[in-house]
């Protein structure tokens, strides 16, 4: 018996010693196909605890990309049947960090994402060029669950600090909010705020797992909202007598893409 455990012992310090000594690079690199559209470069380090200096991905759809991506293994969520890592990165004028965790089945959790960028860093992901921001954003993710690669479930909230749009019509819009929970099993409200600003946002916007979605937002000019903003609003619909905006939409996201 005292044979078996210095065995067992032995090979738990041997698999101890591989996590933590062994490179990255060869590892990432047995795994890169199945990593899908995304491209690594620089992957350095251990497999424990490593760097990779470039992460982007090759979809034209949302071309993202992140520098200094580095990551430490996570002991606990073995313990919970899965594969996880505290990861931290930099882009967009910003850093970030987020606990990402794949369980055995398949299923990826990402929980206690927190991430700043700056708005007008952001610009270069818009399709086509139809309008420019500046202000910062706070990204809080509390917990986000992926099944089967679809969402299941999200819980977290943004924040746009100084939101300005420069263009196509020179906004302030102040301190805009968007939370996002579930509302039932098989969707999500997001509810919308802005204060502050020369358009204030106050509504919501329901969104199902198959795509289907629903808003219902009121834009409201402020007393000192210039003549520029108070036409811009109009465009968007039928104002009421104090010029206030209700944007009413249904449709489904998969088709707008």
């Amino acid at each position: 018996m005292r044979t078996f455990r210095l065995c067992l012992l032995g090979l738990v310090a041997y698999l101890i010693a591989v996590v933590v000594l062994f490179p990255a690079a060869p590892v990432v690199n047995h795994f890169r196909p199945q990593l899908g559209p995304v491209a690594l470069e620089g992957v350095k380090g251990k497999l424990y605890n490593g760097v990779i200096d470039r992460v982007r991905s090759t979809d034209d759809l949302l071309p993202l990309e992140f520098r200094n991506v580095g990551w430490v293994l996570s002991p606990k969520a073995l313990l919970g049947g899965a594969a996880g890592a505290a990861i931290r990165f930099d882009g967009y004028g910003g850093s970030g960090s987020v606990d990402v965790a794949r369980s055995f089945n398949g299923n990826v959790t990402i929980s206690d994402l927190d991430y700043t960028a700056q708005a007008k860093e952001l610009e270069v992901l818009l399709p086509v060029p139809i309008a420019s921001f500046t202000g910062e954003l706070l990204v809080q993710i509390d917990k986000l669950v992926l099944v089967n690669d679809l969402l299941k479930s999200a819980n977290g909230k943004l924040t746009w600090n100084n939101a300005a749009l420069e263009t196509p019509v020179q906004t302030s819009l102040g301190t805009v909010n968007v939370i996002i929970e579930p509302k039932d099993e098989k969707s999500h409200v997001i509810n919308v705020s802005a204060v502050g600003g020369e358009v204030l946002m106050d509504g919501s916007a329901t969104v199902s797992l198959n795509g289907d979605f629903a808003t219902n937002i009121l834009f409201t000019p402020s007393p000192d909202a210039s003549s520029a903003v108070i036409n811009g609003l109009r465009q968007m619909g039928r104002a009421d007598a104090q010029g206030r905006v209700r944007l009413q939409r249904q449709g489904n996201v998969n088709r707008l893409m």
